[in-house]
Formats: C-alpha cells, sequence, structure tokens
C-alpha cells in the first residue's frame, strides 16, 4: 500500500443510482444469528421494498407485486449503481430471497454502494438515524415507524383463544400501510445520506469489496468439536461457581453476580469500578493480591459461563456448510480496522497448550471429567 499515494476519489461517472431498502420479518432474531443465516432461514421473508432512482419520487414494492423494472435496468446497465444502508443486509436478502423466489436480477458487486460504509470512512455514527442527526439532515429516521418495523418483525404471542404452537404475526392492514410510510421515509433519509457523503476512495471500495465477498463466503466451523466445548464448559460450571462460593464465605454464588463480587472485593480492600475484561487484566498484573481474590478474579476472567455463551454465539451464527458468514464489521473501529458481528472471530486467543492435537481429541469428547 503506497501511503503516499494522492487519496483519489472513485469517479463518478455513473448516470443514475438506484436506492433501495428492504423491509423484512422472521422467526429466528437478526442480532443473534447475523443477516446472512437470517436470509437463508426458510421463515424470513420480505414485506416491502422501498425504493427511488436519483431524486424521483420514492416507489414501494409489494411481495405480490413482479420484480420493478429500474432492478433490471440497473443490474444490467454499467452506468447504473445501486446503494443502500448497509447494503450487506440487502445483498443477503436479495441473494437468499429476491432472487431465488421473485426472480430479481442480481446487482454486480462493482457497482454496489454503501452509505454506511460511506459514514464510517468518515467517522460518522454507522447508524442511520445517529449519522442523519450528525449531519442535521433534512430527512430522519422515524421513530415511531422503527417501533412499529421491530413489532413486525418478529412473531407475536398467541392469544387466550389462539394455538400456542401456531406461527401468527402483527399484520393488519393499518400497520402494514403505517410500516410502507416508514419504509419510504428511510429511503428518502438513505438517499440524502448517499448524496451528502463523499464516495469512498477507489482504495476503500475496493477494501469494502473485499469485505463483502469475505462475508459472503464465510469461514468453516467445526460444529461437533464446539458442541462438544461447549459441553464441557457447561459442566464446569457448578464446580467452578461452589468454588467461588467457597472462596467469598457464600456472598458471591455466581461470576455473573457482579455487583456481589464487587462489594466483596471492596470488602478485601480491593475497591473496583467495573470487571470488564481489560479491569480484570489490568488487576491480575498485580503482584501484591490477596490469594482469594485473585482466584475469585481469575474465575471472573476465565469463567465457564463465558466460554460457553462465546460458544453459543458462535453456534448461533453458523449456517449451511458449517460456515460463519457476515462475521466481521468493515471500518468498525475509529481508526479504519475490522470488528466483529455477534462474535469477535479476529480475537480468538491463540492457544496456549504444547500438545494441540491432544487437546482437541480430549474436547471432541464433550467429557469435562475426562
Amino acid at each position: 500500500m503506497n501511503l503516499h499515494a494522492p487519496n483519489i476519489i472513485a469517479a463518478a461517472s455513473t448516470q443514475h443510482v438506484l436506492h433501495r431498502d428492504y423491509e423484512s420479518r422472521g422467526v429466528v432474531k437478526l442480532e443473534d444469528v447475523g443477516a446472512w443465516k437470517y436470509a437463508a432461514d426458510p421463515h424470513t421473508e420480505i414485506l416491502c421494498c422501498a425504493y427511488a432512482v436519483e431524486n424521483d419520487p420514492v416507489k414501494l414494492r409489494l411481495p405480490s407485486d413482479p420484480p420493478p423494472p429500474e432492478f433490471f435496468e440497473a443490474a444490467q446497465n454499467s452506468d447504473w449503481e445501486t446503494a443502500a444502508h448497509n447494503a450487506q443486509f440487502e445483498i443477503a436478502l436479495e441473494h437468499f430471497i429476491l432472487c431465488r423466489r421473485y426472480g430479481f436480477p442480481k446487482f454486480p458487486l462493482s457497482r454496489q454502494r454503501c452509505t454506511m460504509a460511506m459514514a464510517l470512512a468518515c467517522s460518522l455514527p454507522p447508524k442511520l438515524e445517529l449519522a442523519a442527526d450528525a449531519l442535521e439532515l433534512i430527512h430522519r429516521k422515524d421513530k415511531a415507524g422503527q417501533r412499529l418495523m421491530l413489532m413486525l418483525a418478529k412473531p407475536r404471542r398467541p392469544r387466550k383463544d389462539e394455538d400456542p404452537e401456531a406461527l401468527l404475526w402483527f399484520d393488519d392492514e393499518e400497520r402494514r400501510q403505517r410500516l410502507y410510510d416508514y419504509a419510504k421515509k428511510d429511503l428518502e433519509a438513505e438517499r440524502e445520506l448517499y448524496q451528502s457523503l463523499r464516495p469512498l476512495s477507489a482504495e476503500e471500495l475496493e477494501l469494502w469489496q473485499l469485505d463483502v465477498r469475505i462475508n459472503a463466503r464465510g469461514f468453516h466451523v467445526d460444529r461437533e468439536l464446539a458442541e462438544a466445548a461447549r459441553a464441557i464448559a457447561q459442566s464446569a460450571i457448578p464446580e467452578l461457581e461452589a468454588e467461588l462460593t467457597h472462596i467469598t464465605n457464600g456472598a458471591v454464588i455466581s461470576i455473573n453476580q457482579v455487583a456481589r463480587l464487587k462489594a466483596w472485593l471492596a470488602e478485601q480492600h480491593c475497591a473496583v469500578d467495573t470487571l470488564d475484561k481489560t479491569a480484570i487484566e489490568e488487576l491480575l498484573r498485580s503482584s501484591d493480591l490477596a490469594v482469594p481474590v485473585r482466584r475469585a478474579l481469575e474465575l471472573r476472567q476465565g469463567g465457564a459461563q463465558a466460554a460457553a455463551k462465546k460458544i453459543t454465539a458462535l453456534l448461533a451464527h453458523c449456517g449451511a456448510g458449517d460456515r460463519i458468514r457476515g462475521a466481521f464489521r468493515y471500518h468498525g473501529a475509529s481508526t479504519g480496522r475490522w470488528t466483529g458481528n455477534g462474535l469477535q472471530p479476529q480475537n480468538l486467543k491463540h492457544p496456549t497448550t504444547e500438545d494441540l492435537n491432544a487437546a482437541i481429541a480430549a474436547i471432541s469428547t464433550g467429557n469435562y471429567s475426562y
């Protein structure tokens, strides 16, 4: 990489930009499994599509409508670009739902643009609402509409006279119309954001496109080994909590009881404001910690519950082919480095055991007492 090269902005040679935004619903939680697994789930469906070309009026496409002709033009004509906020979500929905179920065209990645990526490259917040507020855009996020969208995006609880096993939704016409209005307003805000931000430089655009390809391809996970490791971690919880209970004389019976642990530490002349990973690592560097205090902190730092939660998050994101997709967040930190979505694969610890094969064989049994 030539750090002294001029910051060349990607040439704006296109004549048209298609802006699009999809509203969807599904039985799996998007925040738990990630965009790619959410889109691949057979119960996930598109409720509507708001779209517009340049400054033309916003249009709405419903599931019963044919694919808009503008989409085919944007897919086939090299003079067109397509834009969306957090475009990887739209890309995933198009790949698994719109293209396969409704005959939509697939847009070339080379002509796709993401306003979230553009905002992040300018050190602006990634969320549409916050970015619009920061730039004082005319069009802002419809907060009431957002609450309605979240209500319609997930199944509702059965009423007393309904089948408790049935899959039910908030699906009345009034709410649907309000959702459609929300989608149009969101599209207006996304379009104004696009027009207010500078394009990614040619180099950054290439990096973002690489990020999309990596996230779409994903990486393979040994699901059986992960499930065995989780079983071991869960089996270790009672033993570790019993040790913590003994150390603290019953003052703390779980590593998740942060307030109680902080109070006990204060009684041991080790007052702390927080017990996050960084704070515990700093405390453990001290050479004058009492033995019980050090051990309690070690249990909090490497407790089995934390390990089990991390493995559960990993398995939740694991989709077809035992691959995790969408795990990396482009420009997640203000410095421009990547961060993780849902899990942090780039922060996995390096093995400390000398015989890694033996450790894998032992974990594969799923037996804590092995």
